[in-house]
C-alpha cells in the first residue's frame, strides 16, 4: 500500500514571521511612548507663558516702586517749600522790626536836641536876650552835627569846588570873578554824605562858561 505525500505549504510560517514582526515593532512603539515624556509639546507652548508673565510681574513692581518714589519726591519738595516760605516770612518779620528798632534809636538820639532846642527857646523868651538865644541855638546846632557825624552823616564841601552832578544839582547860573568857568559860586542848601553815599545832593548855582 503506498502512502499518499502530503504538500507542506508555508502559509503558516509567513503567518508567525507576520505575527513576530507585530510583537517586535508593538514593542518597540510601547518602548518610545514609554521614553517620550508626556505632553512634551504643550510643556513647551506652556513655558514662555509662564516666563512671559513673572517678566510683566516685575515689570508692574518696578513700576509700582518708582510711582512710590516719584511720591515721596512730590512730598519732599512740597515740604521744602513750605520751610521756605516760612524761612521768607520769618526774616521778612525780623527785617521790618530792625527797620523800626533802628528808627526808634535814630529818633533817640535826635530827642535830646528837641530837649535843647526847648530850652534856649524858654531862656530867650524869659530874659529877652537875643545873644542868650544865639548861644543856645548854636550849642544845639553843635549838638545836632555831632549826632549826624556819629550816625556817618557828613556835609559835602561843594562851594568853590567844580560843578560835579553826582554831588551838586544845578539850580542856576550865576557871574562871579572869584571862581572860574563851571565852579559852584554859590551854596543855596548843603547837601550831605552818609557812608561815603549821597544822602541829598547839595543845590548849587554855577558859574557861566
Amino acid at each position: 500500500m503506498m502512502r499518499k505525500k502530503i504538500p507542506i505549504t508555508h502559509n503558516d510560517e509567513t503567518d508567525a514571521d507576520e505575527t513576530a514582526d507585530e510583537t517586535v515593532h508593538g514593542f518597540d512603539s510601547e518602548l518610545r511612548s514609554t521614553a517620550e515624556p508626556p505632553d512634551a509639546e504643550d510643556g513647551a507652548n506652556s513655558n514662555p507663558t509662564s516666563g512671559a508673565q513673572d517678566y510683566i510681574t516685575a515689570l508692574q513692581a518696578d513700576l509700582e516702586d518708582a510711582r512710590t518714589k516719584a511720591e515721596d519726591a512730590d512730598k519732599r519738595v512740597l515740604y521744602v517749600q513750605a520751610e521756605f516760605q516760612n524761612y521768607r516770612r520769618r526774616k521778612e518779620e525780623e527785617f521790618r522790626e530792625i527797620q523800626r528798632f533802628a528808627n526808634g534809636e535814630l529818633l533817640l538820639g535826635v530827642l535830646p536836641i528837641v530837649d535843647s532846642f526847648e530850652r534856649a527857646l524858654a531862656a530867650a523868651e524869659q530874659t529877652r536876650n537875643i545873644e542868650a538865644l544865639l548861644t543856645g541855638l548854636s550849642g544845639t546846632l553843635k549838638q545836632l552835627q555831632s549826632f549826624l557825624q556819629k550816625a556817618g552823616v557828613k556835609p559835602i564841601d561843594a562851594l568853590g569846588k567844580e560843578f560835579d552832578p553826582k554831588y551838586h544839582e544845578a539850580i542856576g547860573h550865576t557871574e562871579s570873578d572869584e571862581y572860574p568857568p563851571h565852579t559852584v559860586a554859590e551854596e543855596v542848601q548843603r547837601g550831605y554824605l552818609m557812608q561815603d553815599r549821597v544822602l541829598r545832593p547839595a543845590l548849587v548855582k554855577v558859574t557861566e562858561d
